[in-house]
């Protein structure tokens, strides 16, 4: 009589439902694993072959292990540079570079002021900060230029408020935008005396996505010749 303790489907490795040609299959491979280690021979030529595939499989393990730790070194390295030309480019600039954000007096420099409205290099030096991490810049534009700028897969657009400059006589536009379609910011926008160094017209704006870009409009009421904007990337 057969022994009730143990369970047949457990000794074969299949479940209770299964088919007639699946307890074949596993009574076949039972059979074949009893004649191989039943045989000294055969056992010590299958155990030796085991060896070998797990010698194998544990090369591929320490292999990837490796791999992961040779690919996390590298990643930390690019972030370390990351951060250094960020704090290298942000010494460089400082708050009049444009690096974070400035509250001080903005007047022109032949009133004694220590910077004018930005120009095309300046712009890329603020571009690359957003490309390196910066999230907090500030950009000044005199009021009667407009900029099409793109360095470090970030790009910045001014556009005048004054119809003589192709504007629509109402409102500064700023677009912000990076390569992979983000760019997303807030900014506080000031218009500036350019002779007393004067802030007016200080409003909070937020921008809008516009096509692949984000814009804020900025309304001209002060008519100063200088227009900051405080930038946060959200």
């Amino acid at each position: 009589m057969a022994d009730s303790t143990k369970c047949f489907y457990e000794i074969l490795g299949v479940s209770q439902d299964a088919e007639e040609d699946e307890i074949q299959a596993a009574f076949e491979a039972s059979k074949t694993a009893f004649e191989v280690l039943n045989d000294p021979k055969k056992r010590g030529a299958y155990d030796r072959q085991k060896a070998k595939e797990n010698e194998k499989e544990l090369k591929l393990k320490i292999q990837k292990l490796e791999k992961e730790l040779e690919n996390k070194k590298s990643q930390e390295k690019e972030q370390d540079d990351k951060c250094n030309e960020l704090e290298k480019l942000k010494m460089e600039m400082g708050e009049i570079g444009g690096a974070g954000h400035f509250w001080g007096n903005d007047k022109a420099t032949k009133c004694g002021g220590k910077r004018d409205g930005m120009g095309d290099e300046e712009l890329k030096k603020v571009l690359r900060l957003l490309a390196a991490g910066e999230k907090t810049v500030n950009l000044k534009f005199r009021w009667c230029h407009n900029w099409e700028v793109a360095e470090a897969g970030w790009a910045i657009q001014f556009k005048s408020a004054y119809k003589d400059r192709g504007g629509d006589g109402k409102y500064f536009y700023l677009w912000i935008s990076n390569k992979e379609e983000g760019g997303n910011f807030k900014a506080m926008a000031q218009e500036i005396n350019s002779v007393t160094g004067e802030e007016a017209n200080r409003r909070e704006l937020q921008s809008e996505k516009d096509g692949t870009r984000q814009l804020i409009k900025y309304e001209k009421v002060a008519g100063y010749p200088f227009v900051r904007f405080n930038i946060t990337i959200l």
